[in-house]
C-alpha cells in the first residue's frame, strides 16, 4: 500500500489532503498481526494448523 500511494501523484494535492496521504503512507508502512486470543500471533502456519 505504502509504495502505491508514494508512486501517485501526491504531492500535486492541497496541503490537508496531502497530509492524510502522507499519515496513511505512514500508517501502512508498518507491519499489522492478527493476535489468536492475545497470546501469540496468526500466521498462514497456524491458520493451516487450526
Amino acid at each position: 500500500i505504502h509504495y502505491a500511494v508514494y508512486c501517485n501523484k501526491w504531492y500535486t494535492l492541497d496541503s490537508k489532503d496531502a497530509r492524510s496521504v502522507i499519515l496513511l503512507m505512514a500508517k501502512s508502512n508498518k507491519s499489522f498481526y492478527l493476535n489468536i486470543g492475545k497470546i501469540f500471533p496468526l500466521t498462514m502456519a497456524t491458520f493451516c494448523n487450526v
